[in-house]
């Protein structure tokens, strides 16, 4: 029972429409694999101080990856599960994009 209450937390995470929206953005086979806070910020519509509180929220939640090239922080979806030496349930999923 444990297991599915720590995925629940994951789940939470992406139940915030913006977070779901940088997650199916990173997400995406038609998207790239990895971007920038710019990259994020241009594609959302958001600013900054806002999608970086996201994704740091998003990151110690343990459902993004970065890596630092320079001045450049980029930022992709973790593959496996934060919690278990596994795939994560969520990187098989795709969520529908918000309609308009």
């Amino acid at each position: 029972m444990q297991k599915v209450v720590k995925c629940i937390d994951c789940f939470k995470s992406v139940s915030v429409p913006t977070r779901l929206a940088i997650y199916n953005f990173l997400n995406s086979p038609s998207e790239r694999s990895e971007a920038t806070v710019s990259e994020v910020v241009d594609h959302i519509g958001l600013r900054q101080p806002t999608i970086s509180y996201h994704l740091k929220e998003m990151k110690e939640a343990g459902l993004l990856v970065s890596r630092r090239m320079g001045k450049e922080v980029y930022y992709s979806v973790s593959k496996m599960c934060p919690h278990y030496n596994q795939e994560c349930v969520l990187s098989g999923l795709v969520f529908p994009a918000k309609s308009a």
